[in-house]
């Protein structure tokens, strides 16, 4: 991860902030769902996104390749916005 990830709890989404690794300034701020705060989780523990997508799958009760469909749209935002 390029920022300091910390992910917080508000009423039905996720506070996401991205911060520098450094200094600590607030570069990005945005919201998620559950399961893409889950997903993200998981990408702060750099793990695979084949590991991802199993624990996932295990985690919701849905296929692994449905999951992966949604890791894959999460990452590509997450490299839209420069975080990872």
């Amino acid at each position: 991860m390029k920022y300091r990830i910390e992910i917080a709890p508000l009423a039905n989404y996720y506070v996401v902030a991205a911060k520098d690794k450094k200094t600590g300034e607030l570069k990005e701020s945005f919201t998620l769902n559950e399961s893409a705060a889950d997903i993200l989780r998981l990408l702060c523990e750099e793990k695979d996104l084949e590991t991802i997508a199993e624990e996932m799958s295990n985690m919701y009760d849905a296929p692994a390749k449905v999951i992966m469909n949604d890791i894959m749209k999460l990452t590509e935002e997450l490299k839209q916005k420069g975080l990872i």
